[in-house]
């Protein structure tokens, strides 16, 4: 059993937190993508150790006034992890530390796995009122860093909000931290296609009919998403109809 099926079947107990910094997608065939199927405990794990940066910050901006009173998760990716987020931050035992309030705002940058849009599109306005507040932007992933840049300089410039602070789970790419506090947990490569708890089925619908446009039998298909890490119910239910769709 190769790592990356070792981690895709592991348990809540037999997480490999190193593997989960670098993690290496699949080869699938059809496909010039790598995909990096990310499990449910997976994900509530990384969101746990991302938490505990969070709050290594705010101790050490007790006395800077700089810590983080508010977060924005961008929909839809940012959802998750922030919600998941919001169960460690959202409290606190500690007096010298208030809690995150959490808010959301909606920005589309894909049309699909590895489809950039032209630009960013707000989709959904801010709920919350962040004016002269320290800010995080909750995603999912940073590949290009478009979607970071657009939404950090909207909310200084049309919402004045005093200092931005971005937190992934992965990034694809560094050179935001050039422009920012990043708060992250792993790197992927730019080839690599995180299939996270929220977007299994999407992904699935979105590449089959890709794998079958490019020669793949439905037989392959099945290969591909069992390799990747897909369970047999989620096939059961969408595999065919996807695969037969015009």
């Amino acid at each position: 059993m190769t790592p990356y099926e070792k981690q895709i079947k592991s348990t809540e107990d037999t997480i490999d937190a190193e593997f989960w910094k670098n993690p290496c997608g699949v080869e699938v065939e059809f496909d010039q993508l790598k995909f990096l199927y990310l499990p449910d405990h997976v994900s509530a794990f990384i969101a746990s150790q991302i938490a505990r940066q969070v709050y290594r910050y705010q101790i050490e901006n007790i006395s800077t006034k700089e810590q983080i009173t508010h977060a924005v998760m961008i929909t839809m990716g940012g959802l998750l992890p922030g919600v998941l987020l919001h169960d460690h931050l959202a409290w606190t035992l500690n007096k010298n530390i208030s809690p995150i309030k959490f808010g959301m705002m909606g920005v589309k940058y894909y049309a699909g796995p590895g489809e950039p849009l032209e630009k960013p599109e707000i989709v959904h306005a801010l709920s919350m009122d962040i004016e002269n507040q320290v800010v995080s932007v909750v995603e999912d992933l940073v590949d290009l860093g478009g979607t970071a840049r657009f939404v950090a300089q909207y909310l200084v410039d049309e919402h004045r909000a005093r200092k931005i602070i971005l937190i992934a789970p992965f990034l694809k790419t560094t050179e935001v931290m050039n422009e920012m506090l990043v708060i992250y947990y792993g790197s992927v490569p730019k080839d690599t296609w995180i299939i996270t708890p929220r977007e299994k089925v999407e992904t699935l619908i979105k590449r089959v009919p890709h794998w079958r446009d490019h020669g793949a039998t439905m037989k392959v298909c099945e290969a591909n998403l069992l390799k990747i890490g897909y369970p047999k119910y989620l096939l059961d239910i969408y595999l065919r109809p996807t695969y037969e769709r015009g």
